[in-house]
């Protein structure tokens, strides 16, 4: 057995031998050894860094092996970690590893019994013995094969690559041993990635183990079966987890038994080269960093001092996720414009231990290391690297564990001799090579710095203080080093990310589109402005399938459903949560009630005693995973990270969750200052869904009143994606109350969104269908009225047209009612729009006929406008069209008086609105600029999105008419503007109209395009009202083409159209734009003929200015 001086003297540490003797220490005593011990014998840090280390592997290995005894092979393998005797369970993100011995059955038959023993428990102590030293853990012997995870009992940011690692390092183990027959004994190992139910306890003593649920195990064991000797296979979701960290060969999907679908396998090849972590974890694309100016500012500041001669360290510190390695990227990119030499030393969890490992692995990348390369080519690429000094090469081989002797001589130094002039030579080496050009030297993970290094680093300070060196190293605050208050280091921590610069990274992910809103507010809450967290989640949330491309935005594809937190994340927080056992069901407890919670609520939901409660909370705030405000019991309390808090939250098992916030229900509905959503959270979280519908519904309720339509809509749309799995598994479907629920949202969705939005409309078609289950349904009417106003905005009148006659069959049974007036009324706008005048005017009749200005004053709120101001309005329009303009006027007088007298903002915006498009038809101009007048300040002060839209459009229409030739570019900007709300009604009078000013202009072609553009709208919506007026505008064009043939084609054609419909307006006017045509090519007896009945059809006083044009027309003619 080794002695204290020489187990110091295997450390480099025999001077402290004296101290050790001095306090009485035994080699027994080592194992017992904590910090302050060591500090107290007098070690200073690096070296009591090193002493920890290797007391750390006594006791997390087993103490014969720490001591250079070897394992005795006929020793039963032992689980390296106590079971915690807890029987909870958790969900956990687990990596398992299962490993089996190639050939074991085969070699059972050709060994003695006894043989085979000493090769199966030696095999499974290697196994074991590899697994601890990785931090996993052995779960199950089952003969030559072994089950291992790597997650669990203690969670780590890097469980799969720990794995990865142990699984090589065991196939090298088990290839390098033989059976007692001399063959070679090989494994195959397969390794998955996984949510398990892990930790339930089952058998007893020896026999004890934890169970694991899900699919995961056998995941692992399946891999394992397609695996070759010495190979180890994974798949997909564990291959992603490793960036490229690993070489990694397909070999195809897999068909594999109890796995549902296929599985893309993996052989792992061996470690990639890298020259840092990061390097190796980002195997993708990086964003573009965002937010952190200042900083590479002040570090690009620091390198210009280094390269005066002025030597300098920066420390960049900060949590995990929050940019260290994306801000010493971009710094290293903007130092490539200079002339210098860049080395990286990457330090690591797995090497914290091994001396000088950074230092190792940058030579090794430097000097082109290939695993194929045996000693004497790896001489002569280090002497390539660092040239032929014999004093500097025996100092440097040894420490890359090459042996050297051959070449340059022994050294005969003692092993702290060697040690020190080990550092000065790399020390010297990174001077020599800054003579040249300035040198940048980048420590990555100073927190996984092995305390060689980090001595090694302090002595770099003393030497780089006057030269052209810059070290740029990154830690965590964990990393508490101060380096002695050095004066040329610089420290400084990275500040968490604001809203705006959320937004950035976001936005560049999604390659400029505009996340849902909601969505945008889960990212930016949930990630707390950590830049790692906003990429990871919303990367999570595009790979998820739930959002879909519309323009320059995406949209949710189906329900907001709760996003997972990403798993390689998790696992960072999980691990500092399992350091914190037993007061993690605390946190676990707390995390229920929510990000910030009150010492009152969690002492009533808590099982534990206040006393104990108040000092596991004590250790919450002592880890500063929360923070406290106040003194309890009057404290509340918050999770320093929303991902802790989740972290915590999703650790826990369902049930016990449900019960947790079952119990948070009963205390909070005590109070009635609680909000309904803040119930309805916990009602649903318990698995109390009617409960928790109807206070999502009480919630919504509550939010329409203020008004908050975005909460409200939010509150509704989560009742209904609670009711809707009912709606589809039970016997007695609960169709009426989920269209209680689904028609005020529709409702909220259109006062919020607008009646051309596609949710206003899905949410109404989804009524639609429920009011048709449930049958008998005052709920239908209110739904049919909204899928009218929605198609017909959007211009899809074929369809508006039948959910109006739905709603004159609905109320046939109902006379002189608001619903029965409004019905006929809507019913003749969509005959009107689609140019079914005569049809128009008898439901338009109906209406009017029932219509009772006293009764039914008063409802504009219920129906958007006043009621009869819609009905004189459509009215005044179907009798222009009609010929019968006196009956117009008197409509559309009584709909300006109407409309003034309710003082109702909307009626009079729609009345003025109406009443331009009216004029554009009528050719009264004066009337049109003093409708245009008006309506503008009206919709600007209250903000009226959708007449606010359609004001442009109207400005430039009657700035073109009046020759303005800068109008046309600005109306396409508007009309941009309205084609982005989906907005379709009326806009072809807007094109027709615009051509024909256009045409006045000189602006041939723009016309052309505009009659083209109109052509295609009544094409699409079956907007045919104004098609008559359309082809004289087209005729008007060929005649400036000189085209007459063509022109008498499109009058011919309106002449039909006018006709067919019975618009005597548009047969009156196409009438006299042909006549005129025909007496110029002097054809007077058809132009007389034309002319002549549809002047005498047309009633006294009606068509005025049209009529006299008629005349003057006829009495040319005769002349």
């Amino acid at each position: 057995m080794q002695d204290i001086q020489s187990w110091l003297a295997k450390l480099g540490l025999e001077k402290y031998g004296p101290a050790f003797a001095e306090a009485e220490i035994q080699f027994s005593d080592l194992v017992d050894l904590t910090e302050e011990d060591l500090k107290e014998v007098g070690l200073p840090v690096g070296p009591r860094r090193r002493a920890s280390s290797a007391i750390r592997a006594m006791a997390e290995n087993d103490m014969p092996a720490a001591i250079g005894i070897a394992n005795d092979p006929t020793k039963e393998p032992q689980h390296q970690e106590q079971l915690d005797t807890s029987s909870d369970a958790e969900r956990r993100h687990l990596t398992v590893m299962f490993v089996d011995l190639v050939g074991s059955t085969e070699m059972a038959t050709r060994l003695d019994a006894e043989d085979m023993r000493t090769v199966i428990t030696g095999y499974q102590n290697t196994v074991a013995g590899v697994v601890s030293r990785y931090e996993g853990f052995v779960a199950k012997f089952m003969g030559d094969g072994v089950m291992c995870y790597f997650g669990w009992p203690r969670a780590g940011e890097d469980d799969a690559e720990r794995a990865v690692r142990a699984g090589l390092a065991i196939i090298d183990s088990v290839r390098s041993t033989k059976a007692p027959d001399g063959t070679a004994l090989a494994t195959r190992i397969g390794v998955a990635t996984g949510v398990v139910i892990v930790g339930d306890l089952i058998g007893s003593g020896a026999t004890q183990e934890a169970a694991v649920v899900g699919e995961t195990p056998n995941l692992a064991a399946r891999l394992q079966g397609v695996a070759g000797p010495n190979q180890l296979v994974l798949p997909s979701e564990t291959r992603r987890l490793l960036g490229s960290t690993y070489k990694l060969t397909s070999i195809g999907t897999q068909e594999l038994k109890g796995v549902g679908t296929p599985v893309e396998a993996f052989v792992v090849e061996g470690e990639a080269a890298q020259e840092s972590r990061f390097a190796a974890r980002q195997s993708g694309t990086l964003t573009p960093i965002v937010g952190r100016d200042r900083e590479i500012d002040l570090m690009l500041e620091r390198w210009a001092l280094a390269r005066s001669e002025q030597g300098q360290m920066v420390i960049v510190s900060g949590e995990a996720g929050i940019g260290k390695s994306r801000i010493t990227r971009a710094v290293i990119d903007e130092v490539a414009k200079d002339d210098h030499t860049r080395i990286t030393y990457q330090c690591s969890p797995y090497h914290a231990d091994s001396a000088f490992y950074p230092v190792i692995q940058q030579l090794s990348f430097a000097a082109g290391f290939a695993p194929s390369d045996g000693p004497d080519v790896r001489l002569d690429k280090l002497e390539a690297l660092l040239g032929q000094d014999p004093e500097t090469l025996k100092l440097i081989t040894p420490m890359m564990g090459l042996d050297g002797t051959a070449r340059y001589g022994a050294l005969n130094l003692t092993p702290a001799q060697q040690r020190a002039h080990t550092m000065k030579t790399l020390a010297k080496l990174l001077v020599q090579q800054s003579q040249d050009r300035p040198v940048l030297l980048v420590y990555e993970d100073l927190h996984w710095i092995d305390p060689t290094s980090l001595e090694l680093l302090d002595l770099l300070l003393d030497t780089i203080a006057d030269q052209k060196i810059m070290i740029l190293a990154t830690a965590r605050p964990s990393f508490e080093y101060g380096f002695g208050g050095h004066p040329i280091v610089t420290r400084f921590a990275l500040n968490r990310l604001g809203k705006d610069q959320i937004g950035d990274i976001v936005a560049k992910l999604t390659g400029g589109k505009a996340l849902p809103d909601e969505i945008m507010a889960i990212v930016a809450a949930r990630t707390d402005g950590v830049p790692l967290f906003v990429e990871e989640l919303t990367k999570t949330i595009l790979e998820s399938g739930s959002l879909k491309e519309d323009g320059d935005r995406l949209i949710l594809d189906g329900p907001l459903s709760t996003i997972a937190i990403p798993t390689t994340l998790h696992d960072s927080l999980m691990a500092r949560l399992d350091r914190l056992q037993p007061i993690k069901e605390v946190a676990q407890t707390a995390a229920c009630i929510g990000r910030e919670f009150s010492h009152g609520l969690l002492a009533q939901i808590s099982l534990l005693p206040d006393a104990e409660l108040t000092a596991a909370l004590d250790g919450l705030i002592a880890a500063e995973l929360i923070y406290r405000r106040g003194l309890p019991p009057e404290a509340t309390y918050l999770f320093k990270h929303a991902l802790v808090r989740d972290a915590a939250y999703e650790s826990q098992l369902k049930e016990k969750r449900r019960a947790i916030h079952a119990r948070i229900l009963t205390e909070l509905e005590a109070d009635t200052d609680i909000a309904p959503e803040v119930l309805a959270v916990h009602a649903e979280a318990a698995g109390l869904t009617e409960r928790a519908i109807d206070l999502w519904e009480a919630a919504s309720k509550t939010a329409i009143a203020r008004p908050a339509f975005d909460e409200a809509i939010s509150h509704l749309g989560r009742a209904i994606e609670l009711i809707t799995p009912q709606l589809e598994n039970s016997d007695a479907p609960p169709f009426e109350r989920a269209l209680g629920l689904q028609v005020p949202l529709s409702m909220t969705l259109l006062a919020r969104k607008g009646f051309t939005a596609d949710e206003t409309l899905d949410s109404f078609e989804k009524a639609l269908v429920l009011a048709d289950k449930v049958g008998e349904t005052p709920m239908r009417y209110s739904i049919l009225y909204g899928l009218w106003i929605g198609k017909g905005a959007r211009g899809q009148h074929r369809e508006a047209l039948r959910s109006a006659e739905a709603l004159v069959e609905e109320t046939a049974n109902a006379p002189n009612t608001p619903p029965m007036v409004v019905a006929n009324r809507v019913a003749g706008a969509s005959h009107f729009l689609m140019g079914n005048f005569a049809e128009a005017q008898r439901y338009l009749d109906v209406a009017l006929a029932n219509y009772d200005s006293i009764a039914h004053a008063g409802l504009a709120n219920q129906f958007g406008q006043d009621i009869g101001v819609t009905i004189h309005i459509f009215q005044a329009m179907n009798s222009l069209m009609l010929g019968q303009t006196e009956r117009a006027t008197t409509h559309l007088n009584e709909a300006e008086s109407v409309a003034k007298s309710t003082d109702h903002i909307q009626t009079i915006c729609y009345l003025l609105n109406m009443r331009f498009i009216y004029g554009l038809a009528s050719g009264d101009r004066p009337d049109v600029e003093r409708c245009l007048n008006e309506v503008s300040p009206i919709a600007q002060e209250h903000n009226l999105a959708l007449w606010s839209a359609m004001i442009p459009m109207c400005i430039e229409n009657l700035a073109a008419y009046n020759g303005d030739k800068t109008s046309m570019e600005r109306w396409q900007k508007a009309g941009a503007a309205i084609d982005a709300i989906k907005f379709k009604l009326f806009i072809v009078s807007f094109h027709v109209d615009l051509a024909r000013s256009a045409l006045a202009m000189g602006f041939h072609d723009d016309a052309a395009e505009l009659a083209m553009k109109a052509q295609e709208l009544i094409d699409e919506t079956g907007e045919t009202y104004t098609l008559s007026d359309l082809h004289r505008v087209q005729a008007e064009i060929a005649m400036a083409d000189d085209d007459a043939e063509t022109a008498e084609n499109y009058l011919v054609t309106a002449l039909d159209v006018a006709r067919q419909q019975g618009a005597k307006l548009w047969e009156l006017r196409a009438a006299i734009d042909l006549a005129s045509l025909l007496h110029e090519q002097g054809r007077i007896d058809e132009a007389i003929t034309l002319l002549t009945p549809i002047h005498n059809s047309i009633a006294e006083g009606d068509c005025p200015e049209d009529q006299a044009t008629v005349r003057k027309l006829l009495a040319e003619l005769a002349a």
